[in-house]
This record gives C-alpha cells, sequence and structure tokens, in this order.
C-alpha cells in the first residue's frame, strides 16, 4: 500500500545552507521537487524572509547554485528560478532517486522537512536506511498510508475543492493528460500560476490530512 514517509534533516545536509545562515529567518518552499533527473530537479523556489534584498543576494553568493533569478512576488514571497551545481544536484537525488515521489520540500533556519510518496512501506524503508548509508543523518517524524475518505472535503476550501475536483474530472492527473493547467485556468478565469498554487495547496493539504500514522522507535527505524 502507498506509504508517504515525512522526514527532517539539518540544514547543513542539504542544499542553501549558506543562505540560511545568513539569512536565519528564512522559510523556503520548493514549488516543484517530484523530479528524477538531476538536470531539472527542484527548478523554483518560494521564498520568504524580512530581508528580501539580503535574500537575493544570498542566493546569488550560495555556493550550491549556478544560477538563480527571481521570477516575481507574491504576498511578501518571492519565486526564483534556479539552477543548482553538480555536487548539489547529486545531493538533491540521493533523495529523488529512492523510487519515491517528492511531495513537498519546505526548509527554514534549523531542518529541511521532506514529504515522499512510496509505492509501499518496504520501500520507504530502504531508501530512509540508504540516506543514512549515505551519511546523512535525517529524523523520522511520521510514516502512514494515504485513504480515501468518502463525504468529505478533507478540509479544503471550497476554492480547492472545486480546482481538484474539475482537474480530476478533466482528466488531468491522467497520462497523457487530458487537460492542461492553462486550460483548467481559464475555466475558472484566473491565472496560470493561481490554478497551480490551488492544486499545489490542495495537494499537500490532503496528504497531511490522510495520513495515518504509526508510532516511531526510538531509533526512528520504520
Amino acid at each position: 500500500m502507498e506509504t508517504v514517509l515525512v522526514a527532517t534533516i539539518p540544514t547543513g545536509e542539504f542544499v542553501l545552507e549558506e543562505t540560511i545562515e545568513r539569512v536565519p529567518d528564512i522559510e523556503c518552499e520548493f514549488l516543484q521537487s517530484a523530479i528524477h533527473s538531476s538536470a531539472c530537479t527542484m527548478p523554483f523556489l518560494w521564498a520568504s524572509t524580512s530581508q528580501p534584498d539580503e535574500l537575493d543576494a544570498a542566493l546569488r553568493g550560495d555556493s550550491s547554485l549556478e544560477r538563480v533569478r527571481r521570477l516575481s512576488t507574491d504576498g511578501g514571497r518571492a519565486l526564483y528560478s534556479i539552477d543548482w551545481t553538480a555536487p548539489a544536484a547529486s545531493l538533491i537525488d540521493g533523495f529523488a532517486e529512492t523510487d519515491g515521489l517528492v511531495l513537498d520540500v519546505r526548509g527554514a533556519s534549523d531542518q529541511w522537512k521532506l514529504q515522499i510518496l512510496f509505492p509501499d512501506r518496504a520501500t520507504a524503508s530502504a531508501a530512509f536506511q540508504t540516506w543514512c548509508d549515505n551519511g546523512m543523518s535525517p529524523s523520522l517524524s511520521r510514516i502512514g498510508n494515504l485513504s480515501r475518505r468518502e463525504g468529505s472535503k478533507g478540509g479544503l476550501s471550497a476554492t480547492q475543492h472545486s480546482t481538484i475536483t474539475q482537474a480530476f474530472e478533466t482528466d488531468y492527473y491522467n497520462v497523457p493528460r487530458g487537460t492542461t493547467l492553462q486550460e483548467l485556468a481559464t475555466g475558472f478565469d484566473v491565472s496560470h500560476q493561481a490554478v497551480s498554487e490551488r492544486l499545489r495547496r490542495a495537494h499537500s493539504h490532503l496528504v497531511e490530512q490522510t495520513l495515518t500514522e504509526s508510532t516511531v522507535g526510538a531509533e526512528g527505524r520504520l
């Protein structure tokens, strides 16, 4: 059964360590992380801080980045397009190439939090052990199964629920897709970015709400 693993790792064991040290109140979130190629792993980053100019400078000077460009700002947050150096991309792939689908990656001053979907518990356990064997020190905070709940919006707002429902009914999640993000945006008379944000928040919330928690041993074993 599908298994969702939520783990945290120290900031010093992942990317953007220099930026986080320089801008300690930063909160960041990768817009797209379900990628299995280092050539395009996690290419977009949302970041917020009380020191936006300092953040721009810190990102430009971060040794884990080859290129960074601010694309837009929204409610105190800035969206960046980034290219990783080869060592940083390899580090990210240590998480992304373990037969899991990276659902969410968020960072702050003390740690990164990763939420990853695996096909089953055994695969999740093997991935966690691989991270440890590679010299990382992840902490397992939650592991559980995805479940469906009938007759409930799962805690979604009406807007999120209608958007994700329309996406499902028009085969947005099929391969190949039956509709595009732009077509969904046109149907709701909003921007492409607005629909993307609704879906992203709905996905994250549903995963969080439908996790069936299990007890984690003192040593963090699955």
